[in-house]
């Protein structure tokens, strides 16, 4: 009995077949810990991977249409694209926004629509210039004495439409000299599509400094004199406000008659170097796409015929 019970009781010093109680716990204990870490600390939503994706087609579409406004190429498919966007907003924009109450109901909803088609094309026009500069490092194929004019044409615009707008003593001289009932024509879109546009001008300006074009494209003398007359014309006229108390109002409509003489100069510098170049590469076609004034004479008919006695 004793002899077995020592067979019982013996455990081979070599068999490493059987493990010890202490080692079971220690893989036990290891086992645990190793599910511990393959366990995640925060929970990962499932839909985690369909918000990535979103993200990535939202950014694939926002490249596709920057694509669309980049192309040079003039392409009829590329043109139609864009076109829809900008009528498409300008559109829903003219449906939502508030109308002319002068207008009969009909004309007001369709001169709503068409001029905020055209403020859409207008102030999309600025951006593919932009981005082709960006594109190609270079200023190459754009008129630096053009930028120079555009920057002049809509800093006259914006004061214009902005004193206009929210200066009531401006507003005053307005009715003193049209009448009580007389309504100053200015609309908030005005006062945003000039400054928006000024804005821009400048980036451009900007991008023709950052990218040497002043260096190989130097401002013209003409150019030089065109800004002159303008900075002295308008610092003259100020200087007789204050002396002879001539009126403020005067100074905006002086603001605008310049603004329509550079609207015409402004272009003369481009198309003079796109025959000197016998080419139009560098100057983004949608700048003309864009700027087409279809849009405004169709609201200004759209106006007038409502003014029709009935």
């Amino acid at each position: 009995m004793e002899i077995e019970h020592q067979r019982y009781h013996q455990i081979p010093e070599n068999d490493t077949n059987m493990p010890s109680f202490g080692s079971a716990l220690e893989s036990q204990s290891q086992s645990q810990s190793d599910q511990e870490l393959q366990t995640p600390l925060i929970d990962v939503p499932s839909n985690h991977n369909d918000a990535s994706d979103d993200d990535v087609d939202k950014w694939a579409s926002m490249k596709n249409v920057i694509n669309i406004y980049a192309d040079q190429s003039g392409s009829c498919q590329n043109i139609t694209k864009g076109l829809s966007i900008m009528f498409a907003i300008g559109a829903i924009t003219g449906l939502v926004m508030p109308k002319n109450p002068s207008l009969t109901p009909t004309y007001r909803t369709i001169s709503s629509i068409i001029g905020y088609i055209y403020f859409v094309s207008w102030s999309v026009s600025y951006y593919p210039q932009l981005i082709t500069n960006y594109q190609k490092k270079s200023i190459d194929g754009l008129s630096t004495d053009a930028s120079i004019l555009a920057v002049l044409n809509y800093t006259c615009y914006a004061l214009y439409n902005g004193f206009f707008f929210w200066d009531e003593t401006i507003r005053q001289e307005y009715k003193d000299r049209h009448g009580p009932d007389a309504t100053v024509t200015v609309q908030s879109n005005d006062v945003a599509f000039s400054i928006h546009a000024l804005i821009l001008t400048f980036f451009l300006l900007f991008q023709i400094f950052y990218y040497g074009g002043f260096q190989s494209q130097p401002i013209s003398s003409i150019t030089k004199g065109i800004v002159f007359a303008v900075l002295a014309l308008s610092g003259g006229y100020i200087a007789c406000i204050q002396i002879y108390g001539w009126l403020w109002i005067d100074f905006l409509y002086l603001m605008a008659t310049i603004k329509l003489i550079l609207t015409i100069l402004t272009y003369l510098p481009q198309i003079i170097l796109n025959a000197q170049r016998k080419s139009t590469s560098g100057w983004n076609v949608w700048v003309r796409v864009c700027m087409r004034n279809d849009f405004q004479i169709l609201g200004s008919i759209s106006h007038c015929h409502s003014l029709l006695p009935s």
